[in-house]
């Protein structure tokens, strides 16, 4: 009992490392990434097209993974995108082209992942988690693995402010590339000295065991995809592109940009921290009312008036939508038994992508016709279908009912009452 506690804090210390080393490269990309390439002459449909495949090749290697993470070692399907990360970073630092560049957002997410998210592969780090917390403490261990997340984007924005502005574009994405190679390396290194079988991990055969989805999962996950779906729309639409948004709106420089999103990582980590740590009965409410404030926060930003009022708000969106992500991918975890939170989280997951591949590819075409509120206003009436649905999804997962619900049922505890009966009836002889 003693190992497994011992293996199960030492997995949630090594993830959380991993979260906060992607974080770095993560911020500084977001803060970087859009404004370098418009400096050398990507135009913003080309920009916003290959981020939405990104997210669209995000989507489909999501659903993929998760499906995999209930059969296979998801330790080795999280080492398997760092593998691929270094090798996109290698490939661009060795012969910077479009090309290369379009191989490590494909690869590796560069310029569009976030809080030290490692993109596809998420289910496997949810499945690993999802399985070794301690009971009760699920909300928690997920909130301060996305606050070392989202520390590592506010420190990684904070180098791109400090990059110095006559540097070349190019040698900036370069620098980019080769913290790519050298993070995913020790990230590499860290997961090597995960337990190979962390307690909890479920077999093949257990998985059979534990029986079909119930209605209550089916109805749960259904809840999951649908709220998913506008919650990605409306990210992709003004998240994945707001660092464009500022230089279009603003002319804001690549430095002012970083600061106000590093003090907006900053904030949202210190917030994430918060959540893992209030009472259970305080976290419903505040993820409601923090999903409401991202929606004010987005409604609001089209009629600001100065790059620091648009900061404002900005950041009060940014704190609202990714620091309660942890309390996000714990209600998905606890919608379902255990045994099926690879599965789970990878319908979470490639439902947030799939709508969200979207997002950027039709921003740019409104910006390109010079509508720069139309977006922003479009994902504030998305998110509030968001936010609907959730709160339904929330209400099912912490009633009586879901936490009477046992982890282990069988197959025969999913039939209807009367096949029950009749099952009894025979087996007793009458």
């Amino acid at each position: 009992m003693i190992s497994s506690s011992r293996d199960g804090l030492r997995t949630e210390h090594i993830l959380s490392a991993n979260r906060l080393f992607r974080g770095l490269l993560q911020g500084f990309m977001l803060a970087r990434f859009l404004p370098d390439v418009h400096a050398l002459g990507w135009s913003i449909v080309a920009a916003g097209s290959l981020l939405s495949g990104s997210l669209l090749a995000d989507f489909a290697l999501t659903l993929l993974v998760g499906h995999r993470s209930d059969r296979l070692p998801p330790k080795r399907l999280l080492m398997t995108g760092e593998v691929l990360s270094v090798a996109s970073g290698t490939l661009f630092f060795l012969h910077p082209s479009p090309f290369s560049l379009a191989v490590a957002i494909l690869l590796a997410g560069a310029g569009q992942r976030s809080n030290g998210s490692p993109g596809p592969w998420a289910p496997a780090e949810q499945t690993i988690l999802s399985r070794t917390s301690p009971g009760g403490e699920t909300y928690r261990i997920f909130s301060h693995n996305t606050f070392w997340g989202l520390s590592g984007m506010a420190a990684g924005a904070f180098a791109g402010m400090e990059a110095p502005a006559a540097g070349h574009p190019l040698v900036v994405l370069r620098f980019a590339m080769l913290a790519l190679i050298f993070l995913s390396l020790v990230n590499i290194l860290l997961l090597l000295r995960l337990p190979d079988r962390p307690a909890g991990a479920f077999s093949a055969r257990g998985l059979e065991k534990s029986g079909r989805l119930t209605s209550r999962e089916h109805w749960n996950l259904s809840l999951v995809v649908s709220s998913n779906l506008f919650y990605g729309l409306s990210i992709g639409m003004a998240d994945a592109m707001i660092s464009y948004w500022f230089v279009l709106k603003f002319h804001g420089s690549p430095q002012q940009i970083s600061s106000l999103l590093a003090l907006s990582f900053l904030a949202s980590a210190g917030l994430a921290r918060l959540l893992g740590n209030l009472p259970d009965r305080l976290k419903a409410f505040s993820y409601v009312l923090l999903q409401l404030s991202g929606l004010i926060g987005i409604a609001l930003l089209p009629g600001s008036t100065s790059l620091w009022s648009a900061g404002l708000l900005t950041t009060l969106r940014i704190m609202s939508v990714r620091a309660p992500g942890g309390l996000r991918q714990a209600l998905v975890a606890n919608s379902v038994r255990p045994a099926r939170s690879g599965w789970s989280a990878g319908l979470h997951f490639s439902s947030l992508h799939l709508l969200q591949a979207a997002g950027p590819l039709l921003t740019g075409y409104f910006w390109e016709s010079h509508r720069t509120g139309t977006p922003l206003v479009l994902s504030a009436a998305f998110m509030a279908v968001s936010l609907f649905l959730t709160i339904f999804l929330y209400v099912r997962t912490s009633s009586p009912e879901q936490r009477e619900c046992p982890d282990q049922i069988t197959p025969r505890q999913t039939r209807g009452p009367y096949e029950r009966r009749r099952s009894e009836n025979a087996s007793n002889g009458t």
